[in-house]
């Protein structure tokens, strides 16, 4: 519970940062070459969704889960130093997180940051250490039948299990580096997959399961309906398998994909709402309590912005309200709204009902607990409000036509017009973050009140063995009467016994939650695999050598976070971006660049000489010079940067098995890694050329320029778009026709 309120200080002051150095992109301006890639919005902003994804929700669950499990049980943790462990690794972890991202080594995901060490890591703590320890006490528990919240636990650690196995299936080149076994399409939907399932039972499903033991609890009073959480539980499951495509519409996956998860996230509003009815019904008769207690007043609040928000994220997944809000600020408002509002405030009342039964004192200070719920609530509304009026406008004005049919406003008037809204969220982060303060320092008071003899009184349990006893089947009111045998069996089916004897045996109950999962899953993937390849445009070419190289420095600098690379079949996108992506484009990419938010513009055909290599040169020195109101921040060190080019050879290889097509054929006396390096060199030579052509520096601060990143990274960005223009290799010459 300390590392949680340690961490979500951290988490919210990265939001911070990172909101401030969007609206002020010279903040850290005067720091050294060495420490100023590390200081800009696109290594903060990733590093904030992994400290608060990571850190701050996933040391709520752990505390949560281990609280509540062995009173839900009756016995103590199966192991408490395997629980000692799991904490001390978490943490390390996360330190190395925090620094992994820093220093730009990544993925290249949104979501899915983390080096592959690292990610093997998260694997084996959440399974072996988390998942173990709980599984095991539920196995050896007190409690004849499983509570409705230790399914939701079971889904959580199954799934997140899952998860973390898929994400560490990639092709290691060092410690630091790995490519992705899937290409263009399919890397586009695993990585979907991952992204909304970490979100789905990684997020959503254990916060259900604490809401439905510790709202009861502050509220004291019973479960309102068992039959609905039941409803509730297994159709979040069975619809939270097939909603992950609802993320890619437009986009150059198949149609029925997209389709069904939109049809999936559509139907997740209906158990979503049985939730919130069951929570709220809870609290029939202690109404009362709600204006006195601040912990049940946290949870209220919270349940109540989970039933809005689940309700807007099935709007969202619609395609036609997708068309307008993707790539916008009203996604980045809606995920806010989820994890400062429902995540948030769930967590608030969590630890104020914790406190004073952990430390052993009945001495709780309400005032600190009330300040911090209006000071919360303040703070939450001034972070979301504006992000939802920028994304309207944003919505808005990027798709407005003229009476002629063209585009009336341009990107940087969209974004200079959004710009307030962006200093009103950070004030409202500040606010947020003088919560988690005040929590903090009330935590740390309470500690201090509990009594100098803090011993619990340990009473001998009975050796009670649990009997996996058939329960009698309860005969149905249907019997004797003139129905068919289809309602006979719906009847015996809606009284739950066969739920009964399945909250008996965590086993088998585990069983089916894999099969679910893993089922629904294969039902898109396997067919994306099989039957989706995408054959490659005849046009289409694998990346250089060089542009490998400036494609890492693409993602390690974090550019992916504000610049997307995909144009959908939208008319007032191919009218400001160019050409309709196509899926045959992408399949030399591992992963693809796609996006979640357009901050700058779209890269997709942004190469081929649309802007001259010295107007990218210039533009990565200081943007505002190129684009007036930009937000860009500086890449100066990138021009001082040597590019690196140390294992390129081996990387292509790896490529070459995992199906790029390169020519490894060697002249006598030539190494892989010195063919390629020399074709880099030689294309870097070139690249330099046309910048000093074009009026720029043969050297830059005593290094020649053709030896700088930032000559990479500009062989990488002129070649996109470029491909589906290239004339092929082969095509016979056309004879003009004679009349």
């Amino acid at each position: 519970m300390s590392a949680t309120v340690f961490w979500s200080i951290f988490a919210i002051g990265f939001g911070i940062i990172s909101g401030l150095l969007l609206t002020i992109p010279s903040l850290f301006g005067n720091l050294n070459d060495e420490l100023q890639p590390a200081a800009s919005f696109t290594r903060f902003s990733p590093l904030q969704d992994s400290v608060a994804l990571f850190a701050f929700v996933g040391n709520a669950v752990f505390s949560a889960v281990y609280f509540s499990t062995q009173r839900l049980c009756k016995v103590r943790l199966w192991s408490n130093s395997l629980a000692y462990v799991h904490f001390t690794v978490w943490q390390l972890i996360l330190v190395v997180i925090s620094g992994a991202s820093l220093l730009g080594h990544t993925q290249g995901g949104l979501i899915a940051t983390a080096p592959w060490p690292i990610a093997v890591a998260i694997a084996l703590v959440w399974i072996f250490a988390y998942g173990l320890n709980i599984f095991m006490t539920i196995l050896k528990r007190r409690e004849r039948y499983l509570y409705v919240s230790l399914w939701f636990y079971l889904a959580s650690i199954i799934a997140v299990g899952l998860n973390q196995v898929a994400n560490c299936c990639v092709a290691p080149t060092d410690w630091l580096h790995s490519e992705s076994l899937l290409a263009g399409m399919q890397a586009a939907w695993r990585q979907s997959w991952y992204e909304y399932n970490l979100v789905a039972f990684g997020l959503i499903m254990p916060y259900l399961g604490i809401m439905y033991y510790y709202l009861p609890k502050a509220a004291d009073r019973p479960l309102y309906s068992y039959k609905l959480s039941i409803v509730h539980f297994w159709s979040l499951v069975l619809l939270f398998g097939c909603a992950s495509s609802q993320q890619l519409h437009f986009t150059p996956i198949p149609e029925w994909a997209s389709t069904l998860g939109m049809l999936c996230g559509i139907m997740l509003w209906m158990p979503s709402w049985a939730g919130v009815v069951n929570g709220l019904c809870t609290l029939s008769g202690s109404l009362q309590k709600v204006n006195h207690d601040p912990a049940l007043r946290f949870m209220v609040v919270g349940l109540l912005i989970y039933g809005i928000t689940s309700f807007e994220s099935s709007v969202l997944s619609i395609k036609s309200i997708d068309a307008m809000v993707h790539f916008t600020d009203w996604e980045l408002a809606h995920s806010h709204a989820v994890a400062m509002g429902w995540i948030g405030f769930m967590t608030f009342g969590m630890i104020y009902w914790m406190m004073p039964r952990l430390f052993h004192t009945s001495q709780g200070i309400p005032r600190f607990a009330n300040f911090h719920f209006w000071i919360a609530l303040v703070g939450l509304l001034l972070t979301v409000f504006p992000e939802y009026c920028s994304g309207f406008i944003q919505a808005k004005k990027w798709s407005q036509l003229s009476d002629l049919g063209r585009l009336q406003y341009s990107f940087m008037e969209t974004l200079q017009s959004v710009s307030f809204f962006w200093s009103i969220r950070v004030i409202g982060g500040c606010i947020y973050l003088c919560g988690f303060i005040t929590l903090g320092l009330s935590m740390f008071l309470v500690y201090r009140a509990q009594p100098i003899l803090n011993e619990a009184r340990v009473l001998p349990a009975l050796n009670q063995q649990i009997e996996h006893l058939e329960l009698p089947t309860r005969a149905s009111e249907l019997i004797g009467k003139p129905v068919l045998e289809l309602a006979f069996k719906l009847d015996q089916f809606a009284m739950l016994d066969w739920h009964r004897k399945l909250e008996r045996q965590p086993i088998r109950l585990s069983l089916w939650i894999i099969l679910i999962i893993c089922i629904l899953s294969s039902l898109q993937l396997f067919p994306l695999i099989v039957f989706g390849s995408v054959p490659p445009i005849a046009s289409v070419r694998p990346y250089t050598p060089l542009e490998i190289v400036g494609r890492d420095i693409y993602v390690t600098q974090g550019c992916q976070n504000c610049h997307s690379q995909l144009i959908r079949p939208l008319v007032h996108e191919s009218q400001r971006y160019g050409a309709i992506s196509q899926a045959g484009e992408f399949v030399f990419d591992r992963p693809v660049q796609w996006g979640k938010r357009r901050i700058g513009p779209d890269l997709a055909r942004e190469g081929g000489g649309k802007q001259s290599s010295f107007w990218h040169w210039r533009h990565l020195e200081d943007a505002a010079t190129v684009t007036p109101g930009s937000v860009m921040p500086s890449f100066k060190h990138l021009l001082v940067a040597k590019t690196q080019f140390a294992d390129i050879g081996k990387r292509i290889l790896l490529m070459s098995e995992l199906g790029t097509p390169y020519d490894l054929s060697l002249p006598d006396g030539e190494t892989i890694d010195g063919k390629f390096e020399k074709l880099a060199h030689k294309q870097s030579e070139s690249i330099a050329a046309e910048i000093i052509g074009q009026g720029g520096p043969v050297a830059y601060h005593g290094n020649l320029i053709k030896d700088s990143s930032a000559v990479a990274l500009i062989a990488y960005i002129q070649r996109l778009g470029t491909d589906l223009s290239r004339p092929l290799p082969d095509a016979p010459a056309v004879e003009p026709k004679t009349n």
